[in-house]
């Protein structure tokens, strides 16, 4: 029989055995960035998680180069400050962008990765790359496809032609005047007599819900508003069940995790539903699920497309529009100036012959080009939205096999790359008052915006530019030109009171967030529907 000694050092053994293999580091290169403070044993840079720009803030601040390096969990990354860094980690194509968010955000493979039917489909090309042999454009061919990223970037340009935007744009048109008819059916409210108060941020959210997964995804959602209330509810969850573990330590089962990757099959399950039927009975739709059909894709495939895309049309496009029109409520000048401009595109583009038609249906019968040529004043007014709203850290991962060279530093190879967007964004360098909205900055003569080499990380730079940018900025227009025209309103609280100033943005939040306390909108009817 073994002695309790012998079994207490077995015991031990391996437990360290186990330590070293879950939880070991690789060590830090004498040649990267140095490790910054607050960097813990296992878990690493906690406030990587809690209070994110603050953490890249002061460890820039504490490095000679503005560059350090910490852990997240096991996990090597560094943080890139200063605009010579920014352009070797938006410009260097052995800086994975699938591969960073893949390591570095939460749930990434939930959003973005392949399902169980997307699996399949990975093995069916494994047997085409197979059977392609020697051919080396069907073995590509093959390749492409079981690339994930690769299908979603190809699918994304091709739902969004020309062709496909024209022809979805009445049903868009169509989708914003319904959803603001829904508003001006609840006049009145809260004890007022023409008016009514409305939380931007829940009503005109679900607006860019809708029009995303028509423009993405398939109209039969889009058009049964129970299905995409339980679409909403699923996304909603995915969005909200956030976990650090499931960053450090991927494999370990938390219960948000669990809850988190049963919320996005949901969201599949939805969705392939819908294909499926397509399929069996031949009935057919116009919309990206339908055009991805037609090319022959695979069903695990399209439903990957049709998930991600909405996920990742919607985290902030319904936020901005939010945002947009509180800052106009508050901003009296800019509301003038926006409304003045979706009169001239009336005057100028209507095409409506109707001499008694509204001005609601004029502005409905602009053309697509008059859309996305004749608003630019909501378009440098979204474009300081973002600016303000996007908080949060891109992420890139060295897939070089080797170290990469940033000044007189390096990032080791396999280590992950994080810049955060408020180094540009909130520079008072590049933006004087950078907490402040003001379009004005993105004007002729004051061109912020291009003090620097990527001064605007808005729409994506570099090698990765945003796919959606055409389809996000028409979505914004539609819904703010249609609701200043429908609507008179002011910013106010739950209650109705006006309030002069909105919520503070949370600089430290990941992405574009709702503002707690909440802004509402006391609105009544200006134009009939």
């Amino acid at each position: 029989m073994a002695s309790p000694s012998l079994i207490a050092a077995i015991v031990i053994l391996v437990g360290f055995t186990a330590y070293a293999k879950l939880f070991w580091r690789p060590a830090l290169h004498p040649k990267a960035p140095p490790l910054t403070h607050g960097v813990y044993p296992i878990v690493g840079a906690t406030k990587f998680f809690t209070r994110r720009w603050d953490f890249f803030r002061n460890a820039a601040r504490a490095s000679s180069t503005g560059n350090f390096s910490f852990f997240v969990g096991p996990k090597l990354v560094v943080g890139l400050t200063a605009e010579s860094s920014r352009q070797v980690f938006f410009d260097n194509r052995h800086f994975g962008f699938a591969e960073g968010y893949g390591g570095l955000a939460e749930g990434f493979s939930v959003l973005f990765g392949p399902s169980a039917e997307a699996s399949k489909a990975a093995k069916k090309l494994e047997e085409q790359l197979a059977a392609a042999g020697n051919d080396a454009k069907k073995r590509q061919e093959a390749e492409d496809r079981m690339n994930f990223s690769k299908f979603f970037n190809s699918r994304m340009v091709r739902v969004l032609r020309t062709d496909a935007m024209q022809r979805n744009l009445p049903k868009l048109v169509g989708d914003v005047r319904a959803r603001l008819g829904d508003l001006a059916a609840a006049i009145p409210n809260k004890g007022f007599t023409d008016e009514a108060v409305v939380d931007p941020f829940e009503d005109i959210f679900k607006i860019a819900f809708q029009l995303t997964i028509r423009s993405v995804g398939c109209g039969d959602i889009a058009e049964d508003t129970e299905l995409m209330g339980r679409m909403m509810h699923w996304y909603h969850l995915v969005d909200s069940l956030t976990s650090p573990t499931a960053v450090m330590y991927p494999w370990i089962p938390t219960w948000g995790m669990i809850k988190r990757t049963m919320a996005g099959m949901k969201l599949f399950e939805i969705v392939k539903k819908i294909g499926d039927e397509r399929l069996r009975t031949g009935k057919r739709g116009e919309d990206a699920m339908q055009i991805m059909m037609d090319q022959g894709d695979d069903m695990g495939n399209i439903v990957g497309f049709v998930v991600s895309g909405l996920l990742a049309g919607t985290i902030n496009s319904g936020v901005n529009a939010s945002w947009i029109l509180v800052f106009l409520s508050l901003n009296p000048q800019w509301m003038n100036k926006v409304r003045a401009e979706v009169e001239a595109a009336i005057s100028k583009s209507a095409t409506t012959t109707d001499p008694n038609a509204t001005m609601v249906e004029k502005l409905a019968s602009l053309p697509l080009e008059s859309w996305e040529t004749e608003f630019p004043t909501i378009e440098v007014c979204l474009r300081e939205c973002i600016r303000l709203t996007a908080t949060g850290a891109t992420f890139r991962r060295n897939i070089s096999g080797q170290d990469i060279q940033v000044g007189d530093e390096i990032v080791p190879k396999d280590a992950y790359v994080a810049y955060h967007f408020n180094d540009t964004h909130q520079d008072p360098s590049i933006y004087p008052n950078p907490t402040k909205w003001d379009p004005g900055r993105y004007s002729e003569d004051r061109a912020e915006d291009k003090k620097k080499q990527y001064a605007y990380l808005g729409w994506g730079v570099g090698r990765h530019p945003c796919l959606g940018m055409r389809f996000a900025k028409l979505e914004q227009y539609l819904i703010v030109a249609f609701f200043v025209t429908v609507f008179d309103y002011i910013a106010c609280d739950s209650k109705g009171n006006p309030i002069t100033t909105p919520t503070p943005i949370d600089l430290n939040a990941f992405s574009a967030r709702r503002p707690e306390p909440r802004v509402y909108l006391k609105y009544k009817l200006k134009e009939q529907i």
